[in-house]
């Protein structure tokens, strides 16, 4: 395999499970301490327990606590084992061989198999099943259970970062037995993660017990962890720092100077590609010219939202969803705010008058109003007369995201460009909300999958961040980090730029 890098090699060849585990360093001589209950706060609701369509933030730390994946994302960004112990490739990368863990049980006793990991990705794959992961995954021909701890996938075309795929947040392993009634995944769980699930109420708390079975032996510490909702987020806040909480799961800008600056917690920054993003729907005027979207990407004054919005916690983005971190990202040429020219191209798109619009924008989290505010006072100078509406997430869930011709998103960073892509800006992708066609956009990211010389790679991805920038299908005005914080008293909270795995296995609280 010489076209690899030795990052390449690592992920075609999985290393042992014991060495892959994050490197943790424990705060205290005498080593962690089991028991106790770790609270977490959050402020979106838990919708949903399926982990084949979820997408709320705080349900990603309730399925990296019940489910396992094959592989997981580590808080370097490179896959690690999780139920696959090792794996390796076909010399051209197109068939991957995963090996499990024995004596791996879920939640119910039941043992897990080869024939549960079939049953699941024959689910992600299915069109009438609805999954997340199906557009990173798409590339699988077959998937087979060799004997009961081996899985075998062939791939209609080499894809080297196939071990990044298999750590989908949504990729989780079902049991076969549970893929039988979909709907109750939505309430219900059964996982062969390190927390089991005790109650679900989605309006006030999910908690979760400690799996006495769990295949990591010693893990977890805790004995259970409640996500704890807080629709008030200065009331998140207060009980934060009064002690009822252990764990802020995001903190949001303007208290984190404040938080981190208390006795007795940690505060945490990390940079990272989580970013929003305004919708535009090009499917129907006046978005479907790109003149128009030009010209609101110049109404946006991004320097302003990272003083203004992120507090400076954060980096100007040039309507690019790909974060700067990622392999083969390019660097992208600055967007000045320019009122007067963004005037200009509205003209010239036929609307001398300017336009007056309804941006909607969500109340959770409180950024994605915060933004639309800020742009309705930058972008009126520009000719854009936008009303802003703002609505109960629930509701926005509903009646807008994903259908509304104008709004605001709002998006994590995936551990790769082909996910990034495959995501939201690939005509089959997951979720699909622009409207956003391209069929040379669309060969272009199929073509990076299925090369495995780097340099091409390189010169294909360069192209496809290209043609993104040329068309502007979203605006994303800035890269937001990840801001979170904890009591000193809680051990081993970590957070990734990616922020979908957790480790919450390994924190533990002093007795």
């Amino acid at each position: 395999m010489s076209f690899l890098t030795l990052k390449r090699r690592h992920v075609l060849i999985g290393m042992a499970a014991t060495a892959a585990l994050p490197n943790l360093s424990f705060a205290q001589s005498s080593g962690p301490v089991s028991g106790g209950t770790l609270k977490i706060s959050h402020s979106t609701r838990i919708a949903t327990l399926n982990p084949l369509i979820l997408s709320g933030p705080a349900e990603y730390p309730c399925i990296d606590m019940i489910y396992s994946r094959l592989t997981r994302i580590g808080f370097d960004s490179q896959p690690q084992p999780d139920l696959a112990e090792s794996w390796e490739a076909s010399p051209d990368a197109t068939e991957f061989t995963f090996h499990l863990r024995e004596g791996v049980t879920f939640h119910d006793g039941s043992p897990l198999t080869a024939d549960d990991v079939v049953a699941t990705y024959e689910a992600i794959l299915n069109p009438d099943v609805p999954s997340s992961a199906t557009s990173v995954l798409d590339m699988i021909e077959s998937v087979e259970a060799v004997d009961d701890l081996t899985v075998r996938f062939s791939l209609a075309a080499p894809f080297a970062d196939f071990p990044y795929s298999t750590a989908h947040s949504n990729a989780c392993i079902i049991s076969r037995a549970a893929l039988g009634d979909l709907t109750a995944l939505e309430t219900q769980a059964n996982g062969t993660g390190p927390f089991k699930l005790e109650t679900y109420d989605s309006a006030r708390i999910v908690r979760m017990v400690k799996n006495e079975d769990y295949f990591v032996e010693g893990r977890p510490y805790l004995d259970a962890v409640e996500m704890m909702l807080f629709p008030d987020l200065a009331a998140e806040t207060a009980n934060f720092l009064s002690g009822a909480t252990d764990v802020m799961l995001t903190v949001q800008q303007a208290d984190y100077e404040r938080i981190a600056a208390s006795a007795g917690i940690e505060a945490q920054r990390v940079n990272s590609g989580r970013y929003v993003c305004v919708v535009m729907r090009q499917d129907a005027e006046p978005w479907n010219d790109v003149r128009v979207r030009r010209a609101f990407s110049m109404a946006v004054d991004r320097q302003l939202m990272v003083d203004i919005i992120l507090e400076g916690l954060g980096r100007p983005a040039y309507d690019s969803i790909v974060a700067p971190e990622l392999e083969y990202a390019t660097e992208k040429p600055e967007i000045s705010y320019d009122p007067e020219g963004a005037r200009a191209l509205l003209a010239e798109a036929g609307y001398p008058d300017g336009l007056s619009l309804t941006l909607v924008a969500s109340d959770r989290p409180a950024i994605r109003s915060q933004t639309a505010i800020v742009m309705q006072q930058t972008a009126a100078a520009a000719g854009f007369d936008l009303e802003i509406e703002t609505m109960p997430h629930d509701t926005y869930l509903a009646n807008v995201w994903m259908q509304g011709p104008f709004y605001i998103g709002y998006w994590g960073m995936q551990p790769t460009i082909d996910a990034t892509y495959n995501l939201l800006l690939t005509s089959d992708a997951a979720y699909q909300d622009s409207e956003w066609k391209n069929d040379a956009f669309d060969a272009l990211i199929e073509a990076g999958r299925s090369t495995t010389d780097e340099a091409e790679r390189a010169r294909i991805y360069s192209e496809a961040q290209a043609l993104e920038l040329e068309d502007r299908p979203y605006i994303v005005p800035f890269f937001e980090d990840v801001l979170t914080a904890s009591s000193t008293e809680t051990h081993n909270w970590q957070v990734a730029p990616i922020s979908r795995y957790f480790y919450i296995e390994n924190v533990w609280l002093d007795g």
